[in-house]
């Protein structure tokens, strides 16, 4: 997701929610029992302790940011299920989106405001670093999200179907695979077609030999290669100068082809180049839907400890 002017609202609003919450806690917190500031008195209900060891999280005021939070939670592990609904009448997917990103940042202060900007035992200790690792690796998600299709759009002159990538580098395979075929029959040919094996062979009869050698020396194995590193054909620059070399060295009959040949070069290092940067664009999710789902399971695990407690 892109972020831009239409995120403002969603802005606002969490900013303006984090300074209440803000003022909030803080009131509660000091001597007065007063929001720092404006001078109001917090109700008394806010500021008594339900709890023996009189903890942040356990009073009023720390349950109920503790509570926001979880429900937040419960929100956003819900993206899933409605990208996949699409025809659900409850709000568009991109609604659900910017309310996904922008109530799991409010989770950030309320988090803070429940615990006291402490992590406590061990227990609590794991429950704050598996949501730092959800929230990091969500930011992390939400950045390569911002900047990425910008970068494809500059740097990938031409774009495939992520997912027929394979069926493309295949075909791509096949075709490089028959070409060296009729090569190799072309060049069996020749004797016979000079006129016997002690005939001379004449510099367009070399041609058939010298694109051989060298899509059996580097284009074959270039092409079997997915993430297009080996031989020197994985560098741009260098690659041209190999093909336009051996352009040179050519008959015209073979020029077209090996036009075709650079193309194919061209194409197999762009794919693998937007596999790359596919894998930049999605890979984060590998960690964040998991820890996500045991973030939320934790946080189960931690309000039956908490209430079990406080009764």
């Amino acid at each position: 997701m892109k972020l831009d002017r239409s995120h403002t609202p969603w802005a606002i609003i969490i900013g303006t929610i984090t300074l209440l919450c803000a003022a909030l806690y803080f009131g509660a917190h000091s001597p007065t029992g007063r929001i720092p500031l404006l001078r109001i008195p917090l109700p008394e209900w806010l500021l008594d302790a339900s709890s023996p060891r009189n903890t942040v999280g356990a009073k009023p005021l720390g349950l109920t940011f503790g509570i926001l939070a979880f429900l937040i939670f419960l929100f956003a592990s819900a993206l899933g299920v409605r990208k996949k609904r699409r025809l659900w009448r409850i709000g568009s997917v991109q609604f659900w989106l910017k309310a996904h990103v922008w109530l799991t940042i409010l989770t950030i202060p309320l988090v803070l405001f429940h615990c006291g900007f402490r992590l406590g035992g061990t227990h609590t200790s794991i429950l704050f670093w598996l949501y730092a690792i959800v929230m990091v690796s969500g930011f992390f998600g939400l950045a390569m999200q911002h900047f990425l299709p910008h970068i494809m759009m500059e740097r990938l002159p031409r774009e495939w179907v992520y997912e027929q990538i394979p069926n493309v580098r295949a075909a791509t395979f096949e075709a490089a695979l028959a070409f060296t075929k009729q090569l190799d029959e072309t060049i069996k040919a020749q004797p016979a077609a000079a006129g016997g094996g002690t005939a001379t062979i004449t510099a367009a009869d070399a041609s058939p030999k010298v694109i051989l050698e060298f899509l059996r020396g580097d284009l074959m194995h270039f092409l079997a290669d997915t993430r297009a590193k080996r031989t020197r054909l994985a560098e741009r620059r260098t690659s041209d100068e190999v093909l336009k070399l051996l352009r040179v060295n050519v008959s015209d009959s073979y020029r077209p082809q090996i036009d075709e040949v650079k193309a194919w070069c061209d194409d197999h290092r762009m794919m693998a180049y937007q596999e790359r940067l596919h894998h930049w664009l999605h890979g984060w999710l590998v960690i964040h839907v998991p820890i996500s789902f045991v973030l939320l399971v934790w946080t189960v695990w931690h309000i039956f400890i908490t209430f079990t407690y406080l009764n």
